[in-house]
Parts: C-alpha cells; sequence; structure tokens
C-alpha cells in the first residue's frame, strides 16, 4: 500500500513547535549540525516520525484516519536518528498514546522556553529576523487598514487555544516592535509596508498548501525562522513571534474583514 507522504508545510509546522529538538523524553538533542567553515552547508540530522503509522501495517497504524490526518502536524514527532528508529521498532513501549503524551509535553517546554525568552528580545533580535528583506522587490503599496479588536480577529481567522495563546506571548513585544519597523522606516521608506508584504506573502503560501487556522499561524512563523539564518535559539524564535504578532494586530497579515462584508 502507498505510503501517505509529509506534506511540506506540515513538516515544517512540527520542526517549528519542536524547537529544531528531539521531542523524545529526556533526549532534547540539537536537530542541526551548524557548519563550521564557510564553504559548508548546515547538516539538518533530525527525522519526522508518523505517531500513527503513513501506511497499512506500519506501526501503530489507525485505519479510522484519513491521509490528511496521517499527514498533519498533529500525527507527526520530530527525533534523532536513534529514537527514530527505536519508535517504530519498540512498538510494546512506544504506543499512540506514549508518543502523543511526548510530542505533547516537549512542545509545551519549547513554548514556555519561547515565553520566557522574549523579555531578551531587542532591535538586534529583530533586525535578524527582517533581514531577509534587504533584497526583496515585492510590490508594495501605502493603503492603512484600520485595526479590529485583536478576539474578533482571532475568531475570523478561526485560530484555537493554541495560537491564541501564542499571540498573546508575542504581543508582550508589540510596541518595541512598532518601534524597531519605525526606526528603519526613517532610512528605508516604505518598509513597513515591504514587511507586511512578504509575511503576507507566506500566508498565502500556507493557504495555497491548504492550511488554515492555528496550522497557517504556525507556518507563517516557520517560515519566518527559516529566512532568519542558520542559528536558532529561544530568543529568536520569540522575535519571530513578537514581529509576526505585531503584525497580525496591526491588520497587515490574515484576514481582517469577513468575506461576506
Amino acid at each position: 500500500m502507498a505510503r501517505d507522504p509529509v506534506p511540506a508545510a506540515q513538516a515544517k509546522i512540527v520542526i517549528q513547535r519542536s524547537g529544531d529538538c528531539c521531542a523524545y523524553p529526556g533526549c532534547g538533542a540539537a536537530l542541526t549540525i551548524d557548519a563550521t567553515v564557510a564553504e559548508d552547508d548546515d547538516k539538518v540530522v533530525g527525522k519526522i516520525a508518523h505517531i500513527a503509522a503513513a501506511s497499512k501495517g506500519g506501526p501503530r497504524y489507525d485505519p479510522s484516519m484519513t491521509p490528511k490526518q496521517r499527514g498533519s502536524a498533529a500525527n507527526l514527532i520530530y527525533l534523532c536518528g536513534p529514537h527514530h528508529d527505536a519508535i517504530d521498532t519498540q512498538l510494546a513501549a512506544h504506543t499512540t498514546e506514549y508518543l502523543l503524551d511526548a510530542k505533547r509535553a516537549h512542545e509545551r517546554k519549547v513554548a514556555r522556553a519561547m515565553s520566557h525568552a522574549m523579555g531578551k528580545v531587542g532591535f538586534e533580535h529583530l533586525e535578524i529576523v527582517c533581514k531577509f528583506l534587504g533584497t526583496s522587490t515585492e510590490r508594495t503599496d501605502d493603503a492603512i487598514v484600520i485595526p479590529i479588536d485583536i478576539q474578533e480577529k482571532i475568531e475570523l481567522n478561526s485560530l484555537g487555544p493554541v495560537a491564541e495563546e501564542r499571540i498573546q506571548t508575542g504581543l508582550a513585544k508589540s510596541d518595541e516592535v512598532g518601534e524597531f519597523i519605525e526606526s528603519i522606516s526613517s532610512m528605508r521608506p516604505n518598509f513597513g509596508n515591504l514587511l507586511a508584504a512578504r509575511f503576507k506573502q507566506e500566508y498565502y503560501g500556507g493557504i495555497a498548501q491548504g492550511l488554515e487556522g492555528d496550522d497557517l499561524f504556525e507556518y507563517v512563523c516557520a517560515v519566518a525562522l527559516d529566512n532568519a539564518g542558520p542559528v536558532e535559539s529561544d530568543t529568536l524564535r520569540a522575535a519571530v513571534l513578537a514581529t509576526v504578532a505585531h503584525l497580525f494586530e496591526m491588520c497587515e497579515i490574515f484576514e481582517h474583514e469577513s468575506s461576506a462584508a
């Protein structure tokens, strides 16, 4: 039977939620080996595993799941090589419930670390997040969008409790993000619109891959982090979240009015 592939967007989401570390209990190994010389590239060594198998006969296969559910980030866990192999061979220990619990615990730990690092976010971190715009040729305009209530926008975009918590965490640095954008705009006119246009581009890219709700929000954050350079940290992840949350609040990305309006 054909194996259901992992969609690229869902892979980005699960890696983002795992903080690029092994989610196996007690491991936490970093899953990217940084290059030590300029001629080399960083090496990703992590492996994405299905909790419920991608095909019939595989570990923990659940016939009630659809192909979309099997390939969703909710059914994926990011692991180092040894633990990836272990969960697919030592099946008595690695039940569906065990892996789901491990995944939830690890992702909560990553989210807490990012939340604690939010206070350390400064202009230097926001500059790293936004520097990939330097060569952008994206066309923009100066249209002003009137913000709506943040809770109304969360509901409009069908965001659940996970994304809502992320947004509220990121908004703790919203003033600093606004000040950063204003300071850069004094030297690079239209920088704010250029920044929003690039993030909007990634937003529509996620929609094109079938994402919505919390997964779409996480995808935008994941792409921003990918573009922030090879070195990841809790503080850089926090800076990404602060930037996306600020643009979300200011109605620069995600839907800001009902399609029926």
